[in-house]
């Protein structure tokens, strides 16, 4: 090997090793000005407790989201009457609406995790039915949001002939 290609090869590994350092995950301190300028109004008004859903079972213990005493009231109420077979899956969130206020969400985690995602289906998109809302609206896990029940669609008088 002649020199020239010594000095490459040494750079190289320089290089590499330099890249190799600065890759290392940095902690985040604090969002940046952007990401905070670019919250929802909706989002703001969903206490920020940690964590965005919890199982109902979890109610008060550390590390699920805070309800008041009226929130509270309506997880027990709608817990009381969803069938006692599927009440270890169901999980509560606080919620931005359409509405910018924040709502209690009461749904059927299947079992999934918070993200509501199956294990290994990292692009999976799944939203549940909100079982406390007698309008229809389904639960987006990781966006935290109510979302409006979908219109049905318009009803034809005749059926269409081709």
């Amino acid at each position: 090997m002649d020199a020239s290609s010594s000095r490459f090869a040494a750079t190289l590994s320089i290089a590499v090793l330099l890249t190799a350092c600065g890759s290392q995950p940095q902690q985040k301190s604090a969002p940046a000005s952007s990401e905070t300028a670019s919250a929802s109004p909706a989002a703001a008004a969903v206490p920020s407790s940690g964590v965005a859903s919890a199982l109902a079972s979890n109610v008060g213990k550390p590390g699920a989201p805070v309800l008041d005493e009226t929130q509270r009231k309506q997880l027990d109420k709608t817990v009381a009457a969803i069938a006692a077979a599927l009440r270890p899956r169901l999980r509560y969130a606080v919620a931005a609406g359409d509405d910018g206020k924040a709502h209690l969400v009461v749904y059927d985690g299947e079992g999934l995790g918070p993200d509501g995602r199956h294990p290994g289906k990292p692009h999976e998109y799944v939203v549940f039915k909100v079982l406390n809302s007698m309008r229809g609206e389904h639960y987006d896990p990781q966006q935290n949001a109510l979302i409006a029940a979908i219109p049905p669609p318009p009803q034809r008088e005749t059926p269409s002939s081709y």
